[in-house]
């Protein structure tokens, strides 16, 4: 579903030529075994930039974007950016939803529920008729690092929520809401004093980053 409606959205001149034309030359770059650049987002570039095409993992850190570049090189179109997204939106719900059904025994249907929920909220379809963004690899990530952490595998949940790094540079919240979980739940054992130091400063830097 989708898939069908970011395609549908492209057929019928919805998409954009800024974002999806910026991700379509990085990723062409990829495919072509260089590092990725775009000279469309050289028109917005800072003051200073006299190249023809703005390095991109200088602009914002997404190497992650790198694993279109095979699947680009076979099927050399834009659409293949919209089916990724389209696809790793999907699995991000399909995750939510057996999580839900997992740690919600007692709820009849709260898998389906959740999960269509989730996939028909409003910012899940915007994310999907967006043309296209990096922050679509981060949703299957969160996904299965929140399943982790409910399970209580604490080292899978760091491990999916490092993946994170890869998706985009800069503060992150969202990294820092998972690895802030991980150290409060540590030190709620009250076994390790410094679990509980860390939270104290997990907590200090949170609101100094958000208040």
């Amino acid at each position: 579903m989708h898939t069908a409606f970011a395609l549908r959205n492209h057929a019928r001149f919805r998409t954009t030529g800024y974002d999806l034309g910026i991700f379509g030359q990085a990723v062409r770059e990829w495919a072509a075994g260089r590092l990725p650049a775009s000279a469309i987002r050289t028109a917005s570039a800072p003051p200073g930039f006299e190249g023809e095409a703005l390095p991109l993992l200088g602009d914002h850190f997404h190497p992650v974007v790198a694993l279109l570049g095979p699947v680009y090189r076979l099927v050399p179109r834009v659409e293949v950016l919209l089916v990724a997204q389209a696809v790793l939106v999907s699995a991000a719900v399909y995750v939510t939803g057996r999580t839900a059904q997992r740690h919600l025994p007692g709820l009849w249907g709260a898998g389906p529920v959740v999960g269509a929920v989730c996939g028909l909220a409003w910012g899940t379809q915007s994310l999907v008729g967006f043309d296209f963004h990096e922050v679509a690899f981060a949703l299957p990530l969160l996904a299965l690092a929140c399943r982790a952490y409910l399970d209580g595998r604490l080292r899978a949940a760091a491990g999916w929520a490092a993946g994170l790094l890869l998706v985009k540079g800069g503060p992150g919240g969202d990294r820092r809401l998972v690895f802030g979980l991980l150290v409060v739940h540590k030190a709620r054992d009250g076994r390790d004093r410094a679990g509980r130091m860390a939270a104290g400063w997990w907590g200090r830097r949170w609101r100094r980053c958000w208040c």
